[in-house]
């Protein structure tokens, strides 16, 4: 996975990254990140992050059935989550669905099984809680580059299910990306001191936490 991130990065992208320290040298963890750009995102991550991570991935994009059956593979191969979203299902033709509604629920309860699996395995597990970029060529809800979308639980449901099995406090480091465009795109990456569950009230409270710290890291968003 890091060779094909140098390939597709190429020229194309600079990266710099702040608050690395945030980082735990080993254990598991779950870095909890604004989503931008649909490719761009993961690039800046294999440049900044030298510990392995996995992250958790949507499949839902693929429009034909060799570009599912491909990343499919690749997804297993590299130990990626896979889930989908309901609204980029809706998104798609009536004429050419490559996924079910039935199949959300089995690929959320198998992304939430191996996320579980990976942390308890001492791995960093990467996910964008908004589940959606702001610039994606095939589909996203967001309509302008300083949009945020409200986090969606997940994180906080593999939090409390891997916290349960492993019986010790699971970190999760908000973190802002930011980028500047132009003929090489340059992103800016900052991974923000750890928050853990057990200091929130509620599952929903936890969640706003890291949603505000996410968009204070994000600092100037993309385009200014």
């Amino acid at each position: 996975m890091h060779l094909i991130a140098r390939i597709l990065t190429g020229t194309r992208l600079k990266t710099a990254a702040q608050g690395l320290e945030h980082l735990p040298a080993q254990g598991p963890a779950i870095i909890a990140a604004r989503h931008y750009h649909h490719l761009f995102d993961g690039l800046a991550f294999f440049a900044s992050v030298e510990r392995r991570f996995h992250i958790v991935v949507t499949l839902d994009w693929a429009q034909n059935r060799r570009t599912r059956f491909f990343m499919r593979m690749l997804n297993r191969l590299a130990r990626w989550p896979m889930v989908l979203r309901e609204e980029a299902l809706a998104s798609q033709p009536k004429d050419n669905r490559l996924f079910k509604s039935a199949d959300l629920r089995r690929y959320h309860l198998a992304a939430l099984r191996q996320s579980i699996e990976l942390l308890k395995d001492n791995r960093l597990l990467v996910i964008f809680p908004e589940g959606f970029p702001n610039i994606d060529p095939v589909f996203t809800p967001k309509t302008h580059a300083q949009e945020f979308l409200p986090f969606k639980p997940g994180f906080a449901a593999i939090a409390e299910s891997a916290e349960r099995l492993l019986q010790r406090p699971v970190p999760i480091i908000p973190t802002g990306i930011s980028y500047q465009s132009g003929s090489t795109w340059r992103a800016h990456v900052r991974f923000g001191a750890p928050l853990y569950r057990r200091d929130f009230r509620s599952r929903q409270e936890f969640i706003d936490a890291v949603a505000v710290r996410v968009r204070q890291l994000s600092g100037g968003l993309a385009g200014e």
